[in-house]
């Protein structure tokens, strides 16, 4: 195979790969409801875990007992002790009834779903499967929040105008890796949403990510001018050797 064929094999492979992704750019689907996924590992302030156990230590029966006792000088009876501490507890209980027996420690794990309605039509019974049950805050399109107050598995919001969007906010009490293997799915009456997961990144990875556009530009223009480059030697070549000049 000569030099001349394989210039212009690369050049025509150029042009049909340019063609491609002009046609698949041209008749790409962008409509319908399309869903945005960010995970994230949470993490709180030390101080707030240590101001937990001060509370803890503090609103613990006996202390409270005592402490009730001596402000009363023996004008309670047992019976009126044991009732004020249920009182002083109460708050402190709530705070801590199921599913945050231990605080904030154990919903470390995050997920933020962005949905919009890419459509010139509202898009109707969307239904999310999480991978594992959570607690789940829906923001609507009109900024409206709903906080549901048991963790759940299964979100259904009853439609999404068009170009209208909103926001899932979702704190499980699962590892961070065993949530990001589980599967999601979010569909709605007329079929799948386009599905697209997001991840940090830190260092060269994040630069390459940032620049990824001006990067691939790069490696175009670069690619195309060593093809115009390869084209003129061939084409030079080929000239010196129709003229008789020794190669």
């Amino acid at each position: 195979m000569s030099w001349e064929k394989v210039g212009k094999s690369l050049v025509g492979l150029l042009i049909v790969a340019a063609s491609a992704a002009a046609l698949y750019a041209m008749f790409k689907d962008d409509d319908g409801l399309q869903a945005r996924l960010t995970y994230s590992y949470l993490t709180y302030p030390s101080q707030f875990s240590e101001r937990i156990s001060k509370t803890n230590e503090l609103l613990k029966y006996e202390r409270l007992h005592a402490q009730i006792r001596e402000v009363g000088k023996g004008a309670l009876n047992r019976q009126q002790l044991d009732k004020l501490v249920d009182l002083a507890q109460a708050p402190y209980l709530q705070l801590f009834a199921k599913p945050f027996e231990a605080g904030l420690v154990d919903h470390r794990t995050g997920l933020l779903i962005e949905l919009r309605n890419k459509g010139d039509a509202p898009v109707r019974d969307v239904r999310i499967r999480l991978p594992a049950k959570g607690l789940v805050q829906i923001r609507d399109e009109n900024g409206n929040d709903n906080i549901l107050q048991e963790p759940t598995g299964l979100i259904d919001i009853a439609s999404i105008g068009r170009e209208g969007h909103c926001k899932v906010w979702v704190y499980f009490d699962s590892d961070y890796s065993q949530i990001r293997q589980g599967g999601i799915s979010i569909r709605h009456a007329d079929g799948l949403a386009d599905v697209q997961v997001h991840r940090e990144f830190v260092g060269f990875p994040a630069w390459v990510g940032r620049y990824s556009r001006e990067l691939m530009l790069l490696l175009a223009c670069l690619f195309i001018g060593v093809l115009g480059l390869g084209y003129v030697c061939l084409a030079q070549r080929r000239a010196l050797g129709r003229s008789g000049t020794p190669l």
